[in-house]
């Protein structure tokens, strides 16, 4: 990627975060620029191993590789799964001209995902706090991140707004299976 390519992201990005319609305008909506927005699953990758090693139980750190390589192998799947169910839902929307436009912001979105988590996990983690403080930063952030994805489904595939709820929904639950199959296995 060039330094271009970067500071279009990073525009886009901003963009995105302030709800801006024309923040589509700043991502490479083609081919070439969608596999480019897998690079925001390497760049993602150490915040990600950060999240996954601060949860591993003591049973687990046992046998770390297996607990890593099972979290690692759904990392990847994660990334893939959404992009690919989104093929065959946007044809079905009739919105397979704007699959791309969605996509490639949606892929590069997870990097402020990503930073929106950080900070709640390590506070979350850190000892004791009221009890109530946590639940009310978890309930603020899921709320934003659901009206960003919102905004994203909304603006990038050019849905109406229930369609795009029920997307954000959708992604919401696959990655709960991601993860539930994925906790499952490494118990």
């Amino acid at each position: 990627m060039s330094r271009r390519d970067i500071a279009s992201v990073i525009a886009g990005l901003n963009a995105v975060m302030r709800f801006r319609s024309d923040a589509f305008g700043y991502f490479d909506a083609s081919l070439g620029g969608f596999w480019k927005s897998f690079w925001a699953a390497a760049v993602t990758a150490p915040i990600w191993l950060v999240l996954v090693t601060r949860h591993m139980t003591e049973a687990q750190a046992a046998a770390p590789a297996t607990y890593l390589l099972a979290h690692s192998v759904a990392y990847a799947i994660g990334w893939l799964a959404f992009p690919l169910l989104m093929v065959r839902i946007s044809a079905f929307l009739g919105r397979w001209p704007r699959y791309f436009h969605y996509m490639v912001a949606y892929n590069w979105f997870q990097l402020c995902q990503s930073l929106l988590w950080l900070p709640l996990v390590l506070v979350s983690d850190g000892g004791p706090q009221p009890s109530g403080l946590v639940a009310v930063l978890w309930l603020v952030t899921n709320g934003l991140l659901f009206a960003y994805g919102w905004f994203l489904a909304h603006r990038g595939l050019g849905v109406d707004g229930g369609s795009a709820a029920a997307l954000v929904l959708i992604d919401f639950l696959l990655g709960m299976l991601i993860d539930g199959v994925t906790e499952a296995l490494v118990q």
